[in-house]
């Protein structure tokens, strides 16, 4: 046992405990994202079957409400267009197009879907022109932070025949702190410029990657034990 209270023998058995802590750590981690994804998947199959609300003020917490659809009737704001960078749509890269939209509840930022990047950073995109006529509009409630999402986003410049694109600071102007995708609209010239997918709603790796963590931390401990038997058959010097 003296070999085990040696100053070098008490190093490798502290950072083994230090290893442990960090594989138990991680661990945890990956446990806690796997169960936020589960909670968050269970919310969304629970309310895209849910029959359409039809007013945004029945919208309590965004995250409750996620991915269920709603009625809107109102006009978009032709001259209000953000573009949000690094979106990719069948291994293409380019933008989603957010148009402000004044409906009878206020304003809200819609998701008009996805566009192809221009050929280089100084070609904007080319966008169809939205209508400002009165429209009624099928969408998708999305709670995440939108200001999160924009910020640092890069955008194209505006172009002559197009909507002006302006900076991420308008994403205050919405009266609400979520925003909708665009799935259908009574005006053809107001329709989805891309299909917006539901997300993958498989939990993803995080419970196998705590597992692994485990796994990771039950192996040091292991080590640990086999190299101090190891040294153990040393003759004494």
């Amino acid at each position: 046992m003296k070999r085990f209270f040696s100053f070098g023998e008490l190093l490798k058995t502290t950072i083994a405990l230090i290893l442990i802590a960090l594989c138990l750590l991680a661990s945890q981690w990956q446990w806690n994202k796997g169960q936020a994804q589960t909670t968050q998947n269970t919310i969304i199959k629970a309310n895209i079957v849910k029959r359409p609300l039809d007013s945004l003020t029945k919208i309590g917490e965004p995250i409750d409400f996620q991915w269920q659809r709603v009625t809107l009737n109102g006009s978009f704001i032709t001259d209000k267009q953000i573009l949000v960078r690094n979106r990719y749509y069948q291994g293409q890269y380019g933008f989603e197009v957010l148009q402000m939209f004044q409906s009878t509840q206020g304003k809200i930022w819609i998701n008009r879907g996805w566009v192809k990047a221009g050929a280089n950073a100084e070609t904007p995109p080319r966008i169809t022109a939205i209508s400002s006529a009165d429209s009624r509009l099928l969408t998708r409630i999305r709670s995440e932070d939108l200001s999160r999402q924009l910020q640092g986003s890069f955008f194209a410049i505006p172009h002559k025949d197009q909507s002006a694109i302006t900076s991420a600071k308008q994403f205050s102007e919405s009266d609400y702190n979520f925003y909708l995708d665009l799935l259908q609209s009574d005006n053809p010239q107001n329709e989805p410029l891309s299909p917006i997918d539901l997300p993958d709603l498989t939990n993803g790796p995080h419970y196998a990657y705590a597992i692994q963590w485990l796994a990771f931390a039950l192996l040091t401990l292991i080590g640990r034990g086999l190299l101090f038997r190891e040294t153990q058959r040393l003759p004494l010097v």
